[in-house]
């Protein structure tokens, strides 16, 4: 488990860090994706999740579905491109749960990878894991003049 600060990143896992997004390759070689803890702490409680059809088409880096918080409607980028083939049904009845384990019971679809291979390489994961978060962290700060959490 890498931490960074405050926030727990799963060694197991793939990271599209500006985007807040995980992918896990599971044996059945489709890819589970969430939403990464500091994610889920920097957009604050969400009460709604819509993700797209069932069978929809998704392209890296573009929206899976939207979180909606208090006043707020947040697109979830992708971070692999390929065909939802399931949704976290227990997300969309109750939002919360991807606050509350966004590495577990929060996650949010599946996919069927187009190219896992070529889009795994495009995200961080082991060692790389710290350095891209401290420096989005940093760009969070810059961006709200803030120091990060």
């Amino acid at each position: 488990m890498v931490r960074v600060r405050t926030f727990e990143f799963p060694d197991e896992l793939y990271y599209l860090v500006e985007h807040d997004t995980w992918a896990r390759l599971d044996a059945d070689r489709r890819v589970t994706v969430g939403l990464t803890s500091l994610g889920a702490h920097i957009s604050g409680e969400f009460i709604e999740f819509l993700p797209k059809a069932m069978g929809a088409a998704i392209e890296r880096d573009r929206s899976l579905g939207v979180l909606e918080m208090s006043k707020v409607i947040r697109a979830v980028r992708s971070p692999i491109a390929g065909t939802i083939v399931a949704r976290n049904e227990r997300a969309t009845q109750r939002a919360k749960l991807i606050n509350e384990d966004p590495y577990g019971e929060g996650w949010l679809v599946r996919l069927a990878p187009r190219d896992w291979d070529g889009d795994a390489t495009r995200l961080a994961t082991g060692t790389g894991i710290a350095p891209a978060v401290e420096a989005y962290m940093a760009l969070l700060a810059e961006t709200f003049d803030q120091p990060p959490p």
